[in-house]
C-alpha cells in the first residue's frame, strides 16, 4: 500500500469515527460519511465500545519513503495494552496501526515560565527568543527572519502570538521579551518591530467554510532595526535558506522561548482538519479591547514528538528544521502552532506560509 492508499484508508476510518460519534473533535468537510456498522469491517464489533470510552481525537498517516505506511490513531485517553492488542489482532485496514494519546488543542495565555526569554549572539537578539505584542501580557517565539522582494526585513511568528488572531492593528509594537516575561533580572523590554500582516485565519466549521484549507496560524512584523537581530536560532544553528516538505520519521529540531533547543521526529500527517480553540484578548487602548474566542480548523497539520516535550506553552511560532543525516544539510519544514499537552506538538508546513507571503527565509544575518 502506498501513501495515497494509506491516506484514503485513514480518511475512511475518520469518516466512520465521525459517523459513529467516537471522534471528539468535530467533522471534516469533504471527508465523506461512513455507516456506523462499518466499524466491524475495520476492527471488529468491539471497536465502537472501546472508542466510545476513549474517543479518537485525530488520525494520522506515517509513510516515510523508505518504509511501509502505517496509521496512527490518537485518543483522548491511553488505551490499555489489552485494548491495543485486541484492536491490532482484529485490524482489517490492510496496514499496521499505532496508538498514541493526543489531547484537544486550545490556545490561551501561556502558563509556563520562559527558560530562554531572550537570546543573543554578537549582541543581537536571535530567533527563538520571547516576543509578544507590546500591550498584552502574552509570550511566544520569534520563529525566523524573512525578506520580501524589495529586501525589507520581517519577523515571523504565529498569528496568535503577534497578530492577535487577526485582531491586532497594523503598526502595533512587537516587543522582546514578551510582556509575560518582563521582570526583575530579565532583559529590558525593547520594540523589535511593528505588526504588518496576518495570513488567513477564519473561524467556523470546515463544512461551512469552503476555503478553510487556506487557514494558516502565521503573522509577520516589520523589523525596526536590522542591526539588532540575528538569523541564528539561539546559539544552536543558523536559520537555513533551504525549505523542504515534511517527511514522517524525519529527525527535526527547533529553538523556542520555553523549552529552548529540542529535537524529535515527525510522527504523522493528520487526515482531515485539526480543530484549534482560541481564547485571546487583544488590547487596542485602555478603553478598547477585543476578546477573540473561536474555533479555527487547519489542514494539513503534522504531529511531532520528542523524547521529552518537543515544544510547550510559549514555543508557538518556533521554526522547525530537518537535518539530513547525510551531509548534515539543514532545511526548514514547519512552524510550531502548539501542543495538546501529552507530549505531542502540532506543526504547519512552512512552504505554504512562505509562498502565501511571497517571502524567503533569511540566513547569515548578524
Amino acid at each position: 500500500m502506498d501513501r495515497n492508499d494509506a491516506m484514503t484508508t485513514a480518511r475512511a476510518l475518520r469518516a466512520w469515527a465521525e459517523a459513529a460519534g467516537v471522534f471528539s473533535q468535530g467533522r471534516s468537510a469533504g471527508i465523506g460519511i461512513a455507516r456506523v456498522g462499518e466499524a466491524a469491517t475495520m476492527f471488529g464489533a468491539g471497536a465502537e465500545v472501546t472508542f466510545t470510552a476513549k474517543p479518537i481525537t485525530a488520525i494520522g498517516v506515517s509513510a516515510p519513503p523508505d518504509r511501509d505506511p502505517k496509521l496512527v490513531i490518537y485518543t483522548r485517553r491511553r488505551l490499555t495494552k489489552a485494548e491495543q492488542a485486541t484492536l491490532i489482532e482484529q485490524n482489517r485496514l490492510g496496514l499496521p496501526v499505532e496508538f498514541q494519546v493526543a489531547l484537544p488543542f486550545g490556545v490561551s495565555t501561556p502558563t509556563t515560565s520562559a527558560r530562554f526569554d531572550t537570546m543573543f549572539r554578537n549582541g543581537r537578539m536571535t530567533c527563538g527568543s520571547s516576543i509578544s505584542v507590546g500591550n498584552a501580557r502574552e509570550a511566544g517565539t520569534l520563529g525566523a527572519l524573512l525578506r520580501d522582494g524589495d529586501g525589507k526585513l520581517y519577523g515571523l511568528s504565529c498569528n496568535h502570538v503577534t497578530g492577535g488572531c487577526s485582531n491586532a492593528r497594523t503598526g502595533v509594537p512587537i516587543v522582546a521579551p514578551g510582556i509575560l516575561d518582563v521582570g526583575s533580572g530579565a532583559p529590558d523590554v525593547r520594540t523589535v518591530g511593528h505588526h504588518h500582516r496576518s495570513l488567513s485565519f477564519v473561524q467556523g466549521d470546515p463544512s461551512a467554510i469552503p476555503d478553510y484549507r487556506l487557514n494558516l496560524d502565521a503573522a509577520i512584523f516589520a523589523i525596526a532595526d536590522g542591526d539588532a537581530v540575528s538569523s541564528w536560532q539561539g546559539d544552536a544553528y543558523d536559520t537555513p535558506a533551504l525549505v523542504a516538505d515534511p517527511l514522517e520519521d524525519a529527525a527535526v529540531e527547533k529553538v523556542g522561548r520555553t523549552t529552548g533547543h529540542t529535537s524529535g521526529v515527525i510522527e504523522s500527517e493528520l487526515v482531515g482538519a485539526l480543530r484549534v480553540d482560541y481564547n485571546v484578548t487583544v488590547f487596542h487602548s485602555a478603553e478598547e479591547n477585543n476578546v477573540f474566542r473561536g474555533t479555527v480548523y487547519f489542514e494539513p497539520v503534522y504531529v511531532l514528538r520528542g523524547a521529552d516535550n518537543f515544544a510547550f506553552d510559549g514555543d508557538s511560532g518556533a521554526l522547525v528544521v530537518r537535518r539530513n543525516p547525510i551531509g548534515d544539510e539543514v532545511a526548514a519544514v514547519g512552524l510550531v502552532i502548539g501542543g495538546g499537552g501529552n507530549g505531542e506538538t502540532y506543526m504547519l508546513p512552512i512552504r505554504p506560509i512562505l509562498d502565501r507571503l511571497g517571502m524567503s527565509l533569511v540566513t547569515g544575518h548578524g
